[in-house]
């Protein structure tokens, strides 16, 4: 598999920019018109992975799908062209100084770009968890004694029963846990010091629901996820409502145990605010640094949950349209880009045939104009033409071939459709990397010797747009491109079409 088309790139950066739009506009929107609580973790997880989701499978689906999911007969395109031409040597020398000098395409260099970001962003997870990982193993078990009071001590009592251990560390941290490598309570050497013995049990009861809920874990794979689709920044904005729901029903689990502990509960976490305001906490512990989040817990400590819960009947519709939104944008994002998948040189050529040749995709639409076509090249430069006999030549020359530089950009002469972009054309290993357009209306037109391709299977192209670039593959003696031009299957000049 080689790396994908510029296409690609642009249809599933701009498809997953416009999905998180979307979710985080709408999603923002519908929250206040029904009213929703801020505790509604599924309604937040529902508008991330909505976000997620399309985009990442559109383009495992582009990458690796082993066929288009839609056939139609195969009898709607042109079979392949049969390869018969083997090249022309004598244009070994002269190509060289033909031609322009051509940029190279954008799609390597966006994947690099892609590859640098998403690579730094997953660095900085792992710096984040290692960091975290440091800070556990840095702490030291909390004696008996030192809790302040019978409830904290019976708490800590029951989570050591269940298998979570309570740890104090000297660094000012915020309270957080951690499932990996067991599950783990870390609280600061200062909380124990200066929080009453009803606090510090609302805040066990706080951290051990975050880990009965798994909630660890499910950051870790969100952070995983938001680092691969480092390029989108309302995912951030999405995550930040989602850890804030995850926050409030923590909090209303604790609260549940001591229902008059709500003072309390919020005295001690703006104390423990204080004691962490000047430090970095650790990427991997729950907790949220913006201000309005930071109000809306305070709010839910003191005078509980005011909104409404979501219906039956409203919950199942905002699934529905969810799962249909989703659905449209996978859909619309894999049809509208297809990589680049060649073929290694050497493959089966018949099984290479058959892929291309089977393509299940309808026809190009006859025009009444006919067809027109256009130079292959900005700047054309014939060096052998259609039915050339040289002495190097075993048959008349089949196309028409083009001195020019390396990698020169191959203008598709015409609109059409691409049914063969590989680097083993059946039965032509003398033609190289080859892209074949059928134009409709009985015309084709085959390049040849080509250094790459810009395009993919299948792909709809218009006259003027880059398809490939110029090269040496296959059988000749230095870089240019073979044209060949076919009506009805049958060879005709290039240059009696082309202006």
């Amino acid at each position: 598999m080689s790396l994908p088309t510029l296409g690609f790139w642009v249809v599933h950066a701009a498809g997953a920019l416009a999905g998180g739009g979307l979710a985080w506009a709408a999603g923002q929107r519908l929250h206040r018109w029904l009213g929703l609580s801020h505790a509604a973790y599924g309604y937040w997880m529902g508008l991330w992975l909505l976000a997620v989701m399309p985009v990442l499978l559109s383009a495992a689906l582009a990458l690796w799908a082993p066929a288009p999911l839609v056939a139609l007969p195969a009898a709607l395109i042109m079979p392949l062209p049969v390869a018969l031409d083997l090249g022309d040597a004598r244009t070994a020398g002269a190509a060289h100084v033909a031609g322009a000098w051509a940029p190279p395409s954008a799609a390597p260099w966006l994947a690099v770009l892609y590859a640098i970001g998403a690579g730094v962003a997953l660095l900085r997870v792992l710096v984040g968890t290692r960091r975290t990982g440091r800070l556990c193993r840095a702490t030291t078990p909390i004696t008996t004694a030192a809790w302040p009071g019978p409830r904290s001590r019976a708490a800590a009592r029951r989570l050591l029963a269940a298998g979570i251990t309570c740890r104090g560390s000297v660094l000012p941290v915020s309270p957080f846990a951690v499932r990996w490598p067991k599950p783990l309570i870390v609280l600061p050497a200062s909380a124990l010091d200066q929080l009453d013995d009803r606090a510090l049990c609302l805040i066990l009861g706080h951290e051990a629901a975050h880990l009965a809920r798994r909630d660890p874990q499910r950051a870790g794979l969100m952070a995983v996820f938001n680092a691969l689709l480092w390029f989108n920044p309302f995912l951030l904005r999405i995550s930040a409502r989602v850890q804030l729901a995850t926050e409030l029903r923590c909090d209303a689990h604790a609260l549940a145990e001591d229902v008059h502990g709500g003072r309390d509960f919020a005295a001690a976490y703006v104390r423990t605010l204080r004691l962490t305001a000047a430090t970095h906490t650790p990427s991997t512990a729950l907790t949220h640094r913006d201000l309005a989040g930071h109000e809306v817990r305070i709010r839910h400590m003191l005078h509980g949950d005011g909104a409404r819960p979501l219906s039956g009947p409203r919950r199942a519709l905002l699934l529905g349209s969810a799962l249909l939104t989703g659905g449209l944008l996978l859909v619309m994002q894999a049809s509208t880009a297809r990589p680049l998948r060649e073929a290694a040189i050497g493959a089966d050529p018949i099984r290479v045939a058959t892929t291309v040749t089977a393509l299940p995709l309808p026809p190009v639409r006859d025009t009444p104009a006919g067809v027109r076509f256009q130079a292959p090249l900005a700047a054309p430069r014939i060096t052998s033409p259609f039915g050339d006999t040289g002495s190097i030549r075993q048959r008349a020359h089949r196309g028409t071939d083009f001195g020019a530089r390396p990698g020169t950009p191959v203008l598709a002469p015409a609109d059409g459709r691409v049914v063969a972009a590989t680097t083993a054309y059946p039965d032509g290993p003398q033609y190289g990397t080859v892209v074949v357009i059928d134009h409709g209306q009985g015309w084709q037109t085959l390049y040849a010797h080509l250094q790459g391709v810009d395009v993919a299977v299948g792909q709809q192209v218009h006259a003027g747009e880059q398809i490939a670039r110029v090269g040496s593959t296959g059988r000749v003696t230095g870089p240019h491109l073979h044209l060949e031009m076919l009506r009805d299957g049958e060879r005709v000049d290039p240059q009696a079409y082309l202006p």
